[in-house]
Protein backbone atom coordinates (compact mmCIF):
# COMPACT_ATOMS: atom_id res chain seq x y z
CA UNK A 1 0.00 0.00 0.00
CA UNK A 2 1.10 3.56 -0.60
CA UNK A 3 1.10 5.99 2.32
CA UNK A 4 -2.15 7.54 1.09
CA UNK A 5 -3.75 4.11 0.69
CA UNK A 6 -2.80 3.33 4.29
CA UNK A 7 -4.38 6.64 5.30
CA UNK A 8 -7.60 5.76 3.46
CA UNK A 9 -7.77 2.35 5.16
CA UNK A 10 -7.10 3.98 8.52
CA UNK A 11 -9.91 6.50 8.03
CA UNK A 12 -12.34 3.81 6.90
CA UNK A 13 -11.66 1.55 9.89
CA UNK A 14 -11.50 4.37 12.42
CA UNK A 15 -14.75 5.91 11.16
CA UNK A 16 -16.52 2.56 11.39
CA UNK A 17 -15.81 2.41 15.12
CA UNK A 18 -17.76 5.64 15.61
CA UNK A 19 -20.48 4.97 13.04
CA UNK A 20 -18.72 7.35 10.65
CA UNK A 21 -18.72 10.28 13.05
CA UNK A 22 -15.14 9.93 14.33
CA UNK A 23 -12.85 12.87 15.17
CA UNK A 24 -11.13 14.27 12.08
CA UNK A 25 -7.38 13.82 11.64
CA UNK A 26 -5.27 15.66 9.06
CA UNK A 27 -2.38 14.25 7.00
CA UNK A 28 0.23 15.19 9.57
CA UNK A 29 -1.63 13.52 12.44
CA UNK A 30 -2.35 10.35 10.46
CA UNK A 31 1.29 10.22 9.36
CA UNK A 32 2.30 10.30 13.03
CA UNK A 33 -0.20 7.58 13.96
CA UNK A 34 0.96 5.31 11.14
CA UNK A 35 4.64 5.88 11.99
CA UNK A 36 4.05 5.11 15.67
CA UNK A 37 2.06 2.00 14.72
CA UNK A 38 4.82 0.91 12.36
CA UNK A 39 7.40 1.06 15.16
CA UNK A 40 5.16 -0.98 17.48
CA UNK A 41 4.72 -3.64 14.81
CA UNK A 42 8.48 -3.61 14.26
CA UNK A 43 9.16 -4.19 17.97
CA UNK A 44 6.66 -7.05 18.03
CA UNK A 45 8.56 -8.72 15.21
CA UNK A 46 12.00 -8.05 16.68
CA UNK A 47 11.36 -8.95 20.32
CA UNK A 48 9.99 -12.47 20.91
CA UNK A 49 8.55 -11.42 24.29
CA UNK A 50 6.38 -8.79 22.58
CA UNK A 51 4.20 -11.26 20.64
CA UNK A 52 2.13 -14.28 21.55
CA UNK A 53 4.08 -16.68 19.32
CA UNK A 54 7.35 -15.88 21.15
CA UNK A 55 9.07 -15.61 17.77
CA UNK A 56 11.62 -12.86 17.34
CA UNK A 57 13.77 -11.56 14.52
CA UNK A 58 14.71 -14.28 11.97
CA UNK A 59 13.02 -17.00 14.05
CA UNK A 60 11.47 -18.46 10.88
CA UNK A 61 10.97 -17.62 7.19
CA UNK A 62 8.06 -15.28 7.88
CA UNK A 63 9.98 -13.33 10.52
CA UNK A 64 12.96 -13.02 8.17
CA UNK A 65 10.76 -11.56 5.44
CA UNK A 66 8.92 -9.22 7.82
CA UNK A 67 11.96 -7.05 8.55
CA UNK A 68 14.38 -7.78 5.69
CA UNK A 69 13.87 -4.30 4.19
CA UNK A 70 15.40 -2.78 7.33
CA UNK A 71 18.66 -4.76 7.18
CA UNK A 72 21.54 -2.60 5.94
CA UNK A 73 25.33 -3.02 5.67
CA UNK A 74 27.85 -0.60 7.15
CA UNK A 75 31.65 -0.49 7.18
CA UNK A 76 34.55 1.22 8.95
CA UNK A 77 37.75 1.06 6.91
CA UNK A 78 40.84 2.75 8.37
CA UNK A 79 42.09 3.39 4.82
CA UNK A 80 39.08 5.61 4.19
CA UNK A 81 37.67 3.35 1.47
CA UNK A 82 33.90 3.57 0.98
CA UNK A 83 31.58 1.26 -0.99
CA UNK A 84 28.46 2.30 -2.88
CA UNK A 85 25.34 1.08 -1.10
CA UNK A 86 27.21 0.52 2.18
CA UNK A 87 26.74 3.00 5.03
CA UNK A 88 29.93 4.51 6.40
CA UNK A 89 31.16 4.04 9.96
CA UNK A 90 33.78 6.59 10.96
CA UNK A 91 36.24 7.14 13.77
CA UNK A 92 34.69 9.44 16.37
CA UNK A 93 36.31 12.87 16.62
CA UNK A 94 35.96 12.74 20.41
CA UNK A 95 37.68 9.83 22.16
CA UNK A 96 37.41 11.13 25.73
CA UNK A 97 36.46 8.45 28.24
CA UNK A 98 37.38 5.51 26.04
CA UNK A 99 38.54 2.31 27.79
CA UNK A 100 42.19 1.21 27.50
CA UNK A 101 42.65 -0.38 24.04
CA UNK A 102 39.21 0.90 23.10
CA UNK A 103 38.04 3.09 20.25
CA UNK A 104 34.82 5.04 19.71
CA UNK A 105 33.19 4.74 16.30
CA UNK A 106 30.37 6.83 14.82
CA UNK A 107 27.53 4.68 13.52
CA UNK A 108 25.02 5.54 10.76
CA UNK A 109 22.22 7.83 11.95
CA UNK A 110 19.56 5.18 11.32
CA UNK A 111 21.50 2.47 13.18
CA UNK A 112 19.28 0.63 15.65
CA UNK A 113 20.37 -2.95 16.39
CA UNK A 114 23.42 -4.89 15.19
CA UNK A 115 22.57 -8.14 13.40
CA UNK A 116 26.01 -9.36 12.33
CA UNK A 117 29.44 -7.84 12.95
CA UNK A 118 33.10 -8.67 12.49
CA UNK A 119 36.47 -6.94 12.86
CA UNK A 120 39.69 -7.07 10.86
CA UNK A 121 42.93 -6.24 12.68
CA UNK A 122 46.01 -4.83 10.98
CA UNK A 123 48.51 -7.60 10.24
CA UNK A 124 45.99 -10.41 10.74
CA UNK A 125 44.22 -12.43 8.06
CA UNK A 126 40.53 -13.21 8.33
CA UNK A 127 37.99 -11.62 10.64
CA UNK A 128 37.59 -11.65 14.41
CA UNK A 129 34.28 -12.34 16.14
CA UNK A 130 32.66 -9.41 17.95
CA UNK A 131 31.06 -10.05 21.33
CA UNK A 132 28.72 -7.48 22.95
CA UNK A 133 29.62 -7.13 26.64
CA UNK A 134 28.04 -5.27 29.55
CA UNK A 135 29.99 -2.97 31.81
CA UNK A 136 29.99 -5.42 34.71
CA UNK A 137 31.35 -8.12 32.37
CA UNK A 138 34.13 -5.76 31.36
CA UNK A 139 35.14 -5.20 34.97
CA UNK A 140 34.95 -8.90 35.80
CA UNK A 141 36.90 -10.20 32.80
CA UNK A 142 39.21 -7.52 31.41
CA UNK A 143 42.17 -8.91 33.37
CA UNK A 144 41.25 -12.56 32.86
CA UNK A 145 43.68 -13.97 30.25
CA UNK A 146 41.14 -16.62 29.23
CA UNK A 147 38.19 -14.24 28.71
CA UNK A 148 39.54 -10.83 27.74
CA UNK A 149 39.74 -9.70 24.08
CA UNK A 150 42.34 -11.35 21.84
CA UNK A 151 43.04 -11.38 18.11
CA UNK A 152 40.03 -13.61 17.35
CA UNK A 153 37.61 -11.96 19.80
CA UNK A 154 36.76 -8.26 20.03
CA UNK A 155 34.44 -6.73 22.60
CA UNK A 156 31.75 -4.20 21.76
CA UNK A 157 30.32 -1.90 24.43
CA UNK A 158 27.50 0.64 24.50
CA UNK A 159 28.14 4.38 24.76
CA UNK A 160 25.97 7.45 24.26
CA UNK A 161 26.32 10.13 21.61
CA UNK A 162 28.98 12.69 22.46
CA UNK A 163 26.46 15.53 22.03
CA UNK A 164 22.69 15.30 22.35
CA UNK A 165 20.52 17.88 20.62
CA UNK A 166 17.50 17.88 22.91
CA UNK A 167 16.75 21.32 24.27
CA UNK A 168 19.66 22.93 22.43
CA UNK A 169 20.34 24.55 19.08
CA UNK A 170 23.37 22.30 18.56
CA UNK A 171 22.96 19.37 16.19
CA UNK A 172 23.29 15.92 17.74
CA UNK A 173 26.48 14.03 16.96
CA UNK A 174 26.30 10.51 15.54
CA UNK A 175 25.34 7.40 17.46
CA UNK A 176 28.47 5.70 18.79
CA UNK A 177 29.76 2.30 19.75
CA UNK A 178 33.03 1.26 21.45
CA UNK A 179 35.26 -1.60 20.37
CA UNK A 180 37.82 -3.07 22.77
CA UNK A 181 40.71 -4.63 20.87
CA UNK A 182 43.67 -6.61 22.26
CA UNK A 183 46.84 -4.70 23.23
CA UNK A 184 49.33 -4.22 20.42
CA UNK A 185 46.79 -4.43 17.61
CA UNK A 186 45.28 -1.73 15.38
CA UNK A 187 41.70 -1.73 14.16
CA UNK A 188 41.64 -2.09 10.38
CA UNK A 189 37.97 -2.72 9.53
CA UNK A 190 34.66 -3.07 11.33
CA UNK A 191 31.91 -4.66 9.24
CA UNK A 192 28.28 -4.57 10.38
CA UNK A 193 24.85 -5.58 9.19
CA UNK A 194 22.23 -3.80 11.22
CA UNK A 195 18.54 -3.17 11.60
CA UNK A 196 17.79 0.43 10.71
CA UNK A 197 15.10 2.60 12.27
CA UNK A 198 11.95 2.33 10.11
CA UNK A 199 11.55 5.57 8.10
CA UNK A 200 8.55 7.73 9.00
CA UNK A 201 5.41 7.24 6.93
CA UNK A 202 4.21 10.49 5.34
CA UNK A 203 0.74 10.95 3.84
CA UNK A 204 -0.04 13.82 1.49
CA UNK A 205 -3.23 13.94 -0.55
CA UNK A 206 -2.50 17.41 -1.92
CA UNK A 207 0.88 16.48 -3.41
CA UNK A 208 1.36 12.74 -3.84
CA UNK A 209 5.04 13.26 -4.65
CA UNK A 210 5.56 14.18 -0.98
CA UNK A 211 4.45 10.76 0.23
CA UNK A 212 6.91 8.51 2.05
CA UNK A 213 5.69 4.95 1.83
CA UNK A 214 6.16 2.18 4.40
CA UNK A 215 9.15 0.07 3.37
CA UNK A 216 8.24 -2.91 5.53
CA UNK A 217 6.89 -5.98 3.77
CA UNK A 218 3.41 -5.51 2.28
CA UNK A 219 2.08 -8.28 4.52
CA UNK A 220 2.52 -5.95 7.52
CA UNK A 221 0.73 -2.90 6.11
CA UNK A 222 -2.77 -3.90 7.21
CA UNK A 223 -1.47 -4.71 10.69
CA UNK A 224 0.16 -1.27 10.86
CA UNK A 225 -3.16 0.35 9.90
CA UNK A 226 -4.99 -1.69 12.56
CA UNK A 227 -2.39 -0.69 15.17
CA UNK A 228 -2.80 2.98 14.19
CA UNK A 229 -6.56 2.65 14.72
CA UNK A 230 -5.94 1.23 18.19
CA UNK A 231 -3.62 4.14 19.05
CA UNK A 232 -6.12 6.71 17.79
CA UNK A 233 -8.95 5.08 19.65
CA UNK A 234 -6.93 5.25 22.86
CA UNK A 235 -7.23 9.02 22.77
CA UNK A 236 -11.01 8.75 22.63
CA UNK A 237 -12.07 5.68 24.55
CA UNK A 238 -9.63 4.28 27.08
CA UNK A 239 -11.72 1.20 27.83
CA UNK A 240 -12.06 0.30 24.17
CA UNK A 241 -8.33 0.75 23.75
CA UNK A 242 -7.60 -2.21 26.02
CA UNK A 243 -10.14 -4.31 24.16
CA UNK A 244 -8.41 -3.38 20.91
CA UNK A 245 -4.99 -4.28 22.30
CA UNK A 246 -6.27 -7.70 23.35
CA UNK A 247 -7.80 -8.25 19.93
CA UNK A 248 -4.56 -7.22 18.21
CA UNK A 249 -2.55 -9.65 20.35
CA UNK A 250 -4.86 -12.48 19.31
CA UNK A 251 -4.24 -11.63 15.66
CA UNK A 252 -0.47 -11.17 15.88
Amino acid sequence: MTANEMKFNFQLKFDSLFEFSSPAYDDRQISYLLTEAQFRVFIKRYNPLANKYQKGFEADEQRRRDLEQLIKPALYDSSGTTIDGVEEITLSDYQGGVHPNGVFLDMPNDFLYAVEEAVSLDGESGEAWVKPVKHDEYLANINNPYKKPYKNLIWRMDISRHQHAEGTSIAATAKRTELIIPPGYILKKYRVRYLSTPPSIVCDEFDEDNQVHCILDETLHREIVDEAVIIAEAAVKEEKYQIGVNEQERND
